[in-house]
């Protein structure tokens, strides 16, 4: 609200301003005037053969040899003397001085009636235009920038006359000339339909608004270290940016006219490219080769009256192509007509009234009185009579309209909470049939599996057998790429529809359709929605496409909804029975996972079709457990409480070994081997050592808590480090064959026979890995010696306690 008050704010500046020029018209009549017009900064104004002698743009230097400051200086000495005094003048002329006598003319009846036709007229006409969108379709971008473009029209065409002869409003007229190449190019961009180019290049209107702004400063301040002769260069700049962008207008006119999306939509290019064409086009681009050339256009004046053709374009496309919504401004004057009507008549009866049982009681009142009463009863009552006019005229005269939006809200109503496809389906052919009265109609959506639109309601009629329009057929894939209603009408009417014409009106006869709709989902064409000719026999109005397209789009989004909804329970369904796959697969690997090494299943998870589990050779450090005087122990329990003992200890050891990265590879009732890897061969060396520690001191931890035992539990551990061949080994057998996966060669053996040696709880480590722990752990060096099954003595270190 508060920018639809501004803008008739500025709508009323723009008639005071209008008013106040013509005014000083009015009264400048008889008056002398140079001869010639000129601006504030003594550069010569445009005009064709009013330029006397002088061209376009010269420079006033001096004047009966005195020099000039400022245009205010030629007027006031022009008036000082009788009409008819001839002047001398001193000019610059793209940088040549030239002088020049010219006698004073006064301003004639014929000058002011020129002002009225040229200047007023076609200003007052652009205000009415910007008047007229403003009240059609207030608070929409394409009305700002039209605004934009009728004010900038009108400074530039009524203040012209006082930018060259008084200067009261010359600013005024300098900022809309430098703003209009910006508000060409924005106007290009969405008028009277927006453009692809808005969406890949937002800024660039912003650019263009930009550039405006610093030639808007620049001519009324020139810029510095130019030199006076130079003054005409921002001018002469403004004058191409001004024409270069009219013509990228009539262009992008062009573009809609010939290109558009929609027949309504090329016939308005059509309209207001003819008007913009000649209308402005012819004498922008006049105006601006007198300013670059510097030399005469005899008949620009002429030119410039070709101007009025545009408010005729634009009035012709508003009444006959619905340009910014005409009928929906009559249904608003209708409503606010007969508003009117009714207050006028209710507030006079009123006063009437009651000045009439006044009268009879004779009571002695102030005439005020029943205005004042009845003033407070408009407030009271003005907005419910609106309303209920507002319903009265739409049930009246725009019955449809309403019936339509009342269908059409109940439609969304059921489609919101629907699912259902055939539900969906039957409230659309119900709504249509309620709202536009087709004798019959057809809904197909899009059937991808199949190649093709699938009837939900109607029939495919001779098109395809069994409800089916093939996707490949002439008018699916133009519906695919044109996305817009399509009637017979318009194939016949349309000649850019000539190629699918024969064909697209043979197949919508084929359907028993007038008209058909695309379902357009996501830029793709997800259905289609036939109709064939009223019940009544009248055609299909531009209305009736308008409410079709957005009942369409409901239609479409409730539609892909419910499919996806259909899609996503069918997936619902894959997903469960894919879970308990999944669930009993997961069984599986969990209870496989106790029977096999870390290691395997890491390599299974990693490549489950081709894990690498053949033996390669690799860096690894192997450390053996053993548990001292097994023997005697299972002599002395029973199986169970053996067995209870053994894994209480082994469960300690296993927090150990998993917490420093170990591998447990075999486990032999009393005894455990576990392979150490990593890239870092000192790095598995030190964990296989803090491993071992770790063990000796949990089992210390664990002979303290249990009592019945005969003999603390001691452990023989060894440790070495090497290369060794880690993968997989078949074992055949009569039997059968089985895989075991473990490391082999000399570092193990060497590790079995270490752990060997101990007598209690001692920790025997290789030379190798003694090496890697380069002296983080205290060691006690044992010498060499001999090891059974190992061919060389083994030099042996024992990590102390």
């Amino acid at each position: 609200m508060k920018e639809k008050t501004l803008w008739w704010g500025v709508l009323a500046i723009c008639l005071g301003l209008a008013a106040w020029t013509a005014d000083d018209a009015w009264r400048r009549i008889g008056t002398p005037q140079p001869g010639f017009g000129v601006l504030r900064v003594l550069l010569v104004g445009v005009g064709g053969h009013e330029t006397s002698a002088l061209q376009p743009f010269d420079l006033v230097r001096a004047m009966n040899g005195r020099l000039l400051t400022s245009g205010q200086e030629v007027q006031d000495e022009v008036r000082r003397h009788p009409p008819g005094t001839v002047f001398h003048y001193l000019v610059s002329r793209r940088g040549q001085l030239v002088e020049e006598d010219i006698p004073s003319r006064p301003l004639t009846m014929y000058s002011f009636k020129r002002f009225l036709l040229e200047a007023l007229l076609p200003g007052l006409l652009y205000l009415a235009l910007g008047a007229a969108v403003l009240i059609l379709k207030p608070g929409v971008p394409e009305t700002r920038v039209f605004l934009a473009f009728c004010l900038t029209w009108f400074s530039t065409s009524t203040l012209y006359g006082d930018a060259v002869m008084r200067y009261h409003f010359d600013w005024i007229f300098l900022t809309a000339w430098a703003f209009s190449p910006a508000v060409y190019l924005h106007l290009a961009r969405v008028f009277p339909e927006p453009h692809g180019v808005a969406k890949r290049f937002p800024r660039l209107i912003m650019a263009a608004y930009a550039l405006s702004a610093v030639d808007a400063f620049f001519l009324q301040v020139p810029p510095p270290g130019i030199p006076l002769a130079g003054t005409f260069v921002v001018p002469f700049i403004t004058a191409i940016y001004w024409g270069a962008a009219m013509v990228v207008l009539v262009l992008s006119l062009a573009t809609t006219a010939f290109r558009g999306a929609t027949a309504i939509g090329r016939q308005r290019g059509r309209v207001l490219l003819a008007g913009f064409a000649i209308g402005q086009l012819v004498p922008v681009l006049g105006t601006a080769w007198e300013i670059v050339s510097g030399t005469r256009l005899p008949v620009l004046n002429a030119l410039w009256r070709l101007n009025l053709l545009f408010p005729i374009a634009v009035a012709y496309a508003m009444a006959r192509y619905d340009l910014f919504d005409l009928r929906g401004m009559l249904r608003i004057g209708t409503i606010y007509g007969i508003i009117t009507g009714i207050v006028v008549a209710a507030y006079a009866g009123a006063i009437a009234g009651i000045a009439v049982v006044f009268g009879q009681l004779e009571a002695d009142v102030n005439p005020i009185f029943p205005a004042a009463v009845v003033a407070l009863a408009v407030v009271l009552f003005l907005n419910p009579v609106y309303l209920r006019t507002q319903a009265l005229v739409d049930r009246v005269f725009f019955r449809q309209r309403l019936d339509v939006r009342r269908s059409m809200e109940q439609l969304a109503d059921t489609m919101i909470t629907a699912l259902d496809l055939d539900r969906i389906a039957a409230s659309i052919s119900r709504t249509v049939d309620e709202a536009f009265h087709p004798v019959r109609q057809t809904l197909a959506i899009l059937d991808e599996p199949r190649g093709g639109f699938r009837v939900l309601s109607g029939s495919a009629g001779p098109m395809g057998a069994g409800g089916f329009i093939a996707v490949d057929s002439s008018l699916a894939r133009h519906l695919a790429d044109d996305r817009q209603p399509l009637t017979r009408a318009r194939h016949r009417e349309d000649p850019e529809l000539e190629s699918c014409r024969d064909l697209c009106v043979a197949q919508m006869g084929a359907l028993g359709v007038e008209l058909v709709l695309p379902l357009v989902f996501r830029d793709r064409l997800t259905g289609i929605l036939g109709l064939s000719e009223k019940r009544s026999g009248a055609a299909y109005s531009t209305d009736d496409l308008r409410l079709l397209r957005t009942l369409a789009n409901q239609s479409a989004v409730a539609l892909e909804n419910a499919r996806a909804y259909a899609d996503l329970q069918d997936a619902n369904r894959d997903l469960g029975r894919a879970l308990r796959r999944v669930e009993m697969l997961e069984s599986i690997r969990a209870n496989l996972a106790k029977f096999v090494p870390r290691t395997v299943r890491e390599l299974i998870e990693r490549a489950p079709e081709a894990p690498e589990l053949a033996k390669r050779e690799m860096d690894v450090t192997v450390l053996f457990v053993d548990i001292a005087g097994y023997t005697r122990l299972a002599e002395r329990h029973d199986a169970d409480r053996l067995n209870e003992t053994v894994e209480r200890y082994f469960g300690a050891f296993l927090d150990e070994i998993m917490g420093h990265g170990g591998d447990i590879n075999e486990t032999a009732g009393d005894g455990l081997m576990v392979i150490f890897q990593d890239e870092d061969p000192e790095s598995h060396a030190r964990a296989a050592v803090e491993t071992a520690l770790g063990i000796v001191r949990r089992t210390r931890e664990i002979n303290l808590e249990v009592k019945d035992l005969p003999e603390p539990i001691q452990l023989h551990v060894g440790v070495n480090s090497g290369s060794a061949q880690v993968g997989a080994t078949k074992l055949e057998a009569a039997a059968g064959a089985r895989w075991t996966y473990t490391a082999s060669g000399q570092v193990t053996n060497v590790a079995s026979r270490l752990a060997a040696l101990g007598t209690g709880d001692e920790v025997f480590i290789g030379p190798e890995t003694a090496r890697r722990l380069d002296g983080s752990f205290a060691l006690e060096d044992l010498g060499e010696r001999p090891l059974r099954n190992v061919e060389e003595p083994v030099h042996i270190y024992r990590l102390a306690a």
